[in-house]
């Protein structure tokens, strides 16, 4: 019972720092908006791969060398930072010809099921913050002398839980009406999800 509950939180609290804005969060709605409903599920394939090889450095503690070496933390600060740019650039100067926006498919600007993937893979993996959330997480886990089981299971059940929270808010944003509002109003929202991937872009590299 008190495993169950340990596991209860931890996977309440892996929630909650999901669903708090962050670059994640924004690449899921602007690649359901801008791509389609199918890319952002693949997105959301790509941030639970991360979170898998995440935890595997969490738990053989990879992620405590990047915390502690100012080099190692240095180099995948900027790469994330970077990458993030990239995206945030590509949405900016993003462009979608007027009469197929007006069309209820947009699967003539798709990318393919391996560029989605990898897109969330790449955010994911490339965020110095996500190595340090779950290196606090699985510290605390190992060192709760929780039974290994506990390990095994959050190990699958918290990129499940990445993937069903962004799969919902792919859904979401996808809806007709939703997806109309974004039509009307593309090269607004463009900006602002762009201007957001940046400012986050920033953000990572001057958080000390």
């Amino acid at each position: 019972m008190e495993s169950l509950t340990f596991i209860g939180t931890i996977l309440t609290i892996h929630i909650l720092a999901w669903l708090t804005p962050g670059p994640l969060f924004v690449l899921i709605i602007r690649n359901s908006l801008v791509y389609s409903r199918k890319t952002g599920i693949w997105t959301a394939v790509g941030f639970s791969i991360g979170n898998f090889i995440h935890i595997a450095f969490a738990v053989f503690g990879i992620s405590l060398i990047i915390s502690t070496s100012p080099i190692a933390s240095t180099i995948v600060k900027f790469l994330g930072a970077g990458y993030l740019t990239y995206l945030g650039i590509k949405t900016l100067l993003m462009k979608i010809d007027a009469q197929k926006a007006n069309t209820t498919s947009f699967e003539h600007k798709n990318i393919s099921t391996f560029h989605a993937v990898k897109i969330g893979f790449l955010t994911n993996i490339l965020s110095i913050g996500a190595y340090l959330f779950f290196a606090s997480i699985f510290a605390t886990v190992l060192s709760n002398g929780s039974p290994f089981w506990v390990t095994g299971f959050l190990a699958v059940a918290m990129p499940l839980n990445t993937f069903v929270m962004a799969s919902i808010l792919s859904l979401f944003f996808t809806q007709k009406r939703v997806r109309t509002v974004y039509t009307r109003f593309h090269n607004v929202l463009n900006k602002c999800l762009g201007a957001a991937l940046i400012l986050f872009a920033l953000l990572v590299l001057f958080n000390r």
